[in-house]
């Protein structure tokens, strides 16, 4: 990525971080990357083709850490890989709470162009939990859609730390996060331990 690509991108998330996206500009983006408004138009049309690359971006990053926390090893269950996985996911978002909040509370709000994207974009955190159909009891018939619902309460509880202002403590919700994607397949029991 060209350096001023990146200047843009750092400074869409910080602008729409602190101002919300409807109260976000162009023009202060520009102002807070050091640019002028035509190295902006070289890389971007508006405000929303950018806003959505700063997410894909963010996402990117993201689903990276994951999967390299997540990738398979001899020793490690598949509960095992999912608590590093998302033990890198919650870390690298208290890390970058501006990131946190404009991926988590502003994108999904932004407009149907950005709430199709965070749809996408949720999607590929699905494959991490794939797995935990050979995990589960094969008495019990799980939904098609239960990684959707896993993801679902696991996003619910971490949305609502960083809607809190905490987004520097999600680490410490390993356990409750990691709950909420393991009892689907696990159960109460097997989940928390």
């Amino acid at each position: 990525m060209n350096p001023t690509r990146r200047q843009i991108l750092e400074a869409t998330v910080l602008t729409v971080a602190k101002t919300g996206y409807e109260d976000a500009t162009v023009e202060m983006v520009v102002k807070r990357a050091g640019i002028s408004l035509e190295a902006f138009r070289e890389e971007f049309s508006d405000l929303d083709d950018c806003l959505l690359a700063a997410y894909d971006w963010l996402v990117d990053a993201l689903v990276a850490r994951v999967d390299a926390a997540f990738r398979p090893e001899p020793e490690r269950t598949w509960p095992e890989r999912v608590q590093y996985g998302l033990q890198a996911l919650l870390e690298a978002m208290a890390q970058y709470p501006d990131a946190a909040k404009v991926a988590a509370l502003r994108v999904p709000v932004a407009g149907p162009a950005s709430h199709s994207r965070y749809l996408r974009a949720a999607e590929r955190f699905l494959p991490f939990l794939e797995d935990g159909r050979a995990c589960a009891d094969p008495r019990l018939e799980l939904p098609a859609n239960v990684n959707l619902m896993a993801l679902g309460g696991a996003e619910a509880i971490i949305f609502d730390e960083i809607a809190a202002g905490r987004t520097e403590e999600l680490p410490k919700l390993l356990p409750a996060v990691l709950f909420a994607l393991l009892v689907p397949y696990l159960g109460p029991e097997e989940a928390a331990t």
